[in-house]
């Protein structure tokens, strides 16, 4: 689809292939697991393997969705697969989101998750990563 109220002169045919490729896969994994999944990073780890297909008129999008439908179909489907393993992967790296409604997303989402109690933010700052093991800040390690 073209906004219409989009400044940019030009768009990405692949970021709309790979958007309806996320939504097709992330209703085949559990829900429980899903609501955990960041889109934005599956969506930009298959983007960053992808080549990128710009259009700036009409025909210019029709000629590079087709493009996209017949060469790279399958491709996008595999790319996205691998970026759900890479996401589910890092489910406890922390970004920091380059947009504000991302940002409140993120941390609702977090906030429920952890039962958002004083307790459980108090024990989490207790602890840290150190040569593969946690250990908790102030107490001796061997």
């Amino acid at each position: 689809m073209i906004q219409a109220n989009s400044k940019k002169k030009y768009l990405n045919v692949m970021e709309q292939m790979v958007a309806q490729e996320v939504n097709r896969q992330i209703t085949l994994l559990p829900q429980k697991l899903a609501k955990y999944i960041k889109r934005t990073d599956v969506e930009t780890y298959a983007l960053n393997r992808l080549p990128p297909l710009y259009a700036c008129s009409q025909e210019g999008w029709k000629f590079q969705t087709k493009k996209a439908e017949e060469d790279y179909r399958k491709e996008i489907a595999v790319v996205v697969r691998h970026a759900f393993a890479a996401v589910q992967r890092d489910l406890l790296k922390s970004s920091t989101p380059l947009f504000r409604e991302e940002t409140k997303k993120v941390s609702s989402s977090l906030s429920q998750a952890e039962g958002s109690t004083a307790e459980n933010k108090q024990s989490s700052n207790n602890y840290n990563w150190k040569y593969g093991q946690y250990y908790r800040l102030g107490s001796s390690r061997k």
